[in-house]
């Protein structure tokens, strides 16, 4: 995935240079952002369609309660944990927001469309079918708890990976957040049996998010 976004983020440049066109770098990263979660999201549907055809058809079996869960008791979980991760980060002496919501923060504030489709569609759908759907799923079958702690962890590791592999080691410390927000949605995926239900959580979580960010 950290791969993905540097060729990406190279060719978009490279065609800058080319063509001499004016774009900021924030444009930059918002454009990346988009054309990699969108490119990353076709390949894993792709791959996954009967799966998520499948718990779709259940999905509406039980729409009331994947509903329930999805949008109201999950999403107050995530964001509860979440804000519980974040006030163990300032316990520990980290910043109140890590260098991956900086830079949201930053991209929002130039494209506040562009990126409410990224963080608030394609993000959830692309991050929930691959930490809850492929590791959660594959891990839970051998381990159960393993998967919950694995799948939290690589969660919030890939949330602060760029900043941690360019020499920012004290970003570790912002991997609590993320690291209680994944174990909430792997417990929704458990508890309902169902993709879709921790995707609507995530969604939500990040539709907060957004709305706080601009206004």
């Amino acid at each position: 995935m950290y791969c993905g976004s540097i060729i990406i983020s190279a060719f978009l440049k490279f065609i800058i240079l080319t063509f001499s066109l004016a774009l900021s770098e924030s444009t930059i990263n918002c454009y990346v952002n988009l054309l990699f979660d969108l490119g990353m999201l076709i390949i894993v549907w792709l791959t996954f369609k009967d799966s998520m055809i499948e718990q779709w058809h259940d999905f509406k079996q039980d729409i009331k309660g994947h509903l329930l869960y999805g949008l109201l008791i999950g999403t107050a979980l995530v964001y509860g944990v979440g804000i519980v991760g974040g006030f163990i980060t300032l316990l520990l002496g980290g910043a109140s927001t890590s260098q991956n919501q900086n830079l949201i923060q930053t991209i929002v504030a130039a494209h506040p469309l562009l990126m409410s489709l990224t963080t608030v569609v394609f993000a959830p759908l692309l991050e929930e079918m691959i930490f809850r759907g492929i590791v959660f799923g594959w891990i839970y079958e051998i381990n159960p708890k393993l998967a919950h702690l694995v799948s939290a962890f690589v969660f919030g590791f890939v949330h602060v990976m760029i900043s941690v592999l360019s020499g920012n080691i004290s970003e570790w410390i912002q991997i609590f957040s993320y690291f209680f927000m994944g174990a909430a949605l792997s417990y929704l995926y458990e508890k309902r049996n169902n993709i879709y239900v921790p995707i609507l959580s995530h969604a939500m979580n990040n539709f907060i998010a957004m709305l706080l960010m601009i206004f």
